[in-house]
């Protein structure tokens, strides 16, 4: 469904050098040569830092950004030449992005959307409906979008990118910002299209959203492709164990090679294998550390990640 063969992006920055001097000229390559191959009904995830090209990527394919190098394919279609075809193929959902009229129900958007795409007034409601029911939000269907959690805005607004029946959905961070319960609402709607078949490409930094959902997962860094396979092979192929993440009130005095991190609370979290966990424990105690929280990580994709990357996660970076 999606090919993309030796896609470049770079962009070009000016950095301020003062009030009367030029900025000085940079360039960011997000994009370094990737080749990527996305089969029908394959949900893939695009797991990587903020910054690492996920959204870049997402933005090429779903025509909004043009490559600097590089072919696109979309169900058989040339992105680059045809943009408005592909354009059909598509249901796009971005991070950020205020797709929805808060002051009308969310009937009342589907409708309008339904309207755009040129969906009579009849095939548009019966499409509404079908839609409200997927997201579980049929009971709120006359009610205005401005009285919604941002849970059902998000829902809401993957209802509003599946109006005209695309083959492809495109998703960029679906659960930013959404407490536990709004995030479990959104992954069963992604469940759902997933039982259906819908071809699927979206990008997070969650982990827990990466081993749970796709079918594949590709890992970016630095506008690279890392690592391609499902959340198990990528965690074997890496060598990775099972993690126990300490959350800690001081700094311990731990061996080399494990990894501490400091939070932006000011505690601090260790990264520890499982089997060396009663070790470690009983060291924390020895040196009076105060522990927080102790938490497994099952599959070892976290170290995985670490391991391939070199680097945790810095949420605060942005994404080009």
């Amino acid at each position: 469904m999606i090919t993309c063969r030796g896609v470049a992006k770079t962009y070009v920055v000016r950095e301020r050098a003062g009030l009367f001097r030029r900025g000085v000229r940079r360039e960011i390559d997000a994009l370094r040569g990737l080749d990527l191959e996305i089969a029908r009904g394959a949900f893939v995830g695009l797991l990587g830092r903020n910054g690492a090209g996920k959204t870049t990527l997402l933005k090429i394919v779903a025509t909004l950004l043009l490559p600097t190098a590089g072919e696109v394919e979309v169900d058989g279609i040339d992105a680059l030449r045809e943009p408005t075809k592909v354009r059909r193929k598509l249901g796009v959902v971005l991070a950020g992005e205020r797709t929805l009229y808060w002051k009308l129900t969310a009937m009342e958007n589907l409708l309008l959307f339904g309207g755009l795409q040129d969906l009579s007034r009849r095939e548009a409601r019966a499409r509404a409906e079908e839609l409200l029911e997927l997201v579980g939000l049929s009971g709120f269907s006359d009610v205005s979008v401005e009285k919604f959690s941002s849970g059902m805005r998000r829902r809401l607004a993957i209802a509003r990118a599946l109006m005209h029946r695309p083959p492809i959905l495109i998703l960029d961070e679906p659960t930013t910002g959404l407490d536990p319960h709004g995030v479990e609402e959104v992954w069963e709607v992604l469940r759902s299209l997933r039982e259906q078949g819908t071809t699927v490409l979206m990008a997070t930094h969650n982990m827990l959203e990466a081993e749970r959902l796709p079918t594949r997962l590709l890992i970016i860094e630095e506008g690279k492709l890392l690592a391609d396979g499902t959340p198990q092979e990528i965690t074997a192929r890496s060598g990775a164990q099972r993690m126990a993440v300490l959350t800690l009130g001081s700094r311990p005095e731990v061996d080399e090679g494990l990894l501490v991190r400091e939070l932006d609370d000011g505690s601090l979290s260790l990264a520890v294998p499982v089997d060396r966990l009663p070790a470690v424990l009983g060291q924390l105690q020895a040196d009076g550390v105060h522990l927080a929280n102790v938490e497994i990580v099952e599959s070892g994709l976290w170290e995985a990640f670490l391991r391939l990357t070199g680097r945790p996660f810095d949420t605060n970076e942005e994404e080009p």
